[in-house]
C-alpha cells in the first residue's frame, strides 16, 4: 500500500497527515494523534494568546500547553462555547494601554464570555473545563510567586470564581505539554500527551 505525506490546510494552518489508504494521523507536535481527514478540514486553530468561538460539533483546538492553560468554556443549552489560550496571569502586569486581552487569564475570559453571550450563549449558564499549567522547568528554588504554571492556573480558578462559573473538570500541572481539542456542543474535552494514552475529562 502506497505511504504519502500530505499538507492538510486547518483554518489557516497546516498539519501534517501521514495517510495509508483512507486512513490518516494528525502530527500536531506532540506525537501523533488520530484524526480524521474530515476532523482536521472542520477544525478550528486555537493560537497562543487568543481564543475562538463555535457551536455545536465543531472542534476547538490549541496546542503547547505548558506553562499556560486552555481553558473551555461553554452553555450546554445553545451548544454554543469557547477555548481561550491563556499565557499569563493578569493584563495588569504589562502596564500598557493596547494589550492583547487574549493573552491574559482575567481579561481573556471576560473578552470571550462577552463574545460568547452575543452568540447566544447565557453567562449564567456557563460551565467550564480547563487543561495545561504544567512545571516544564524543574526548580526546587523558583519561589510559588515566580512560577508562572502556578500564577496561571490560580488566576485562572479564581476568576472562574469570582464570575460565578463552576469548573467541571481539569487536568493540571506535572511536567509535559497537552494539546486539547473542544467540542463545545457535547462538551467532549480531549486532551492528548506525548507518550500517554489519550484523556477525556
Amino acid at each position: 500500500m502506497n505511504q504519502i505525506f500530505m499538507q492538510t490546510p486547518v483554518q489557516g494552518n497546516y498539519a501534517i497527515a501521514w495517510c495509508i489508504g483512507v486512513d490518516c494521523k494528525f502530527n500536531g507536535g506532540f506525537g501523533v494523534a488520530a484524526f480524521t481527514l474530515a476532523e482536521l478540514e472542520s477544525m478550528v486553530v486555537v493560537n497562543m494568546g487568543d481564543y475562538k468561538t463555535a457551536r455545536g460539533e465543531t472542534k476547538l483546538m490549541t496546542k503547547d500547553l505548558g506553562s499556560c492553560v486552555g481553558v473551555a468554556l461553554r452553555d450546554p443549552h445553545t451548544g454554543v462555547g469557547g477555548l481561550l489560550h491563556v499565557m499569563l496571569p493578569n493584563h495588569t502586569m504589562t502596564g500598557r494601554q493596547d494589550f492583547v486581552a487574549a493573552k491574559y487569564a482575567d481579561s481573556g475570559l471576560d473578552e470571550m464570555i462577552d463574545t460568547l453571550v452575543l452568540e447566544g450563549a447565557q453567562r449564567k449558564r456557563l460551565v467550564a473545563k480547563i487543561a495545561g499549567a504544567a512545571h516544564m522547568f524543574h526548580c526546587d528554588e523558583i519561589p510559588e510567586s515566580r512560577d508562572i504554571s502556578s500564577r496561571n492556573l490560580n488566576a485562572v480558578i479564581e476568576k472562574l470564581d469570582a464570575l460565578g462559573i463552576p469548573l467541571l473538570a481539569s487536568d493540571v500541572g506535572e511536567n509535559f505539554p497537552r494539546t486539547v481539542v473542544f467540542e463545545p456542543g457535547s462538551g467532549s474535552f480531549r486532551i492528548l500527551t506525548p507518550g500517554k494514552e489519550e484523556k477525556m475529562i
